[in-house]
């Protein structure tokens, strides 16, 4: 009998998953403050692997300058944390114990400011496009099902494709200037 060899951990990489800055989670406060002391680079970060699939939808396959990704995120943190599409559980470790069950009141508070960024966002975009976002981002759908979907064509050409893809490039810029993310459109 020949000797087995043992497979090795590999970390996963291509072109979804990226090195970035994330929470450190298992940091304490007096570590952070530590940080901030020693005017250390990214303190209360940490660097990791993270799959962009998973950090801003489908907007990961879509060609974006780095402040439209950093849109896609951002919209697709505000959508999760507003909850909406769907109600999140309250935790009750998070609530005082006084005797009684969970606080109604508690779900309202918890996503409040993500919902007025939510609607801020919906105002400025109007609902055809954050549609649009929303099938991209929270859908997680590529460019090819975009464009079968925004163009109601099942077999989109690369043209129709790249138009879809221009087009939602547009709509991420958009969201990048209301939240503050750049000053100004791209020429």
């Amino acid at each position: 009998m020949g000797r087995k060899q043992m497979k090795t951990a590999t970390i996963e990489t291509g072109p979804d998953i990226r090195e970035a800055f994330v929470p450190a989670a298992l940091q304490t406060w007096a570590g952070f403050l530590h940080q901030l002391d020693t005017n250390a680079p990214n303190p209360g970060r940490e660097r990791a692997m993270v799959d962009r699939k998973t950090l801003m939808g489908g907007a990961c396959r879509f060609h974006c300058t780095p402040s439209q990704e950093e849109a896609a995120a951002r919209f697709r943190a505000i959508y999760e944390r507003s909850q909406v599409g769907g109600a999140k559980a309250v935790d009750p470790s998070r609530e005082a114990v006084d005797g009684g069950g969970i606080n109604p009141e508690s779900v309202i508070e918890i996503g409040a400011d993500a919902r007025a960024s939510y609607n801020r966002l919906f105002t400025a975009l109007g609902l055809p496009k954050m549609r649009c976002l929303e099938f991209v981002v929270i859908g997680e759908h590529g460019p090819t099902a975009y464009a079968r979907w925004r163009y109601r064509n099942n077999k989109p050409n690369a043209r129709i494709v790249a138009d879809g893809m221009v087009e939602i490039r547009g709509v991420l810029e958009e969201v990048a200037i209301v939240e503050r993310l750049q000053n100004r459109r791209a020429a």
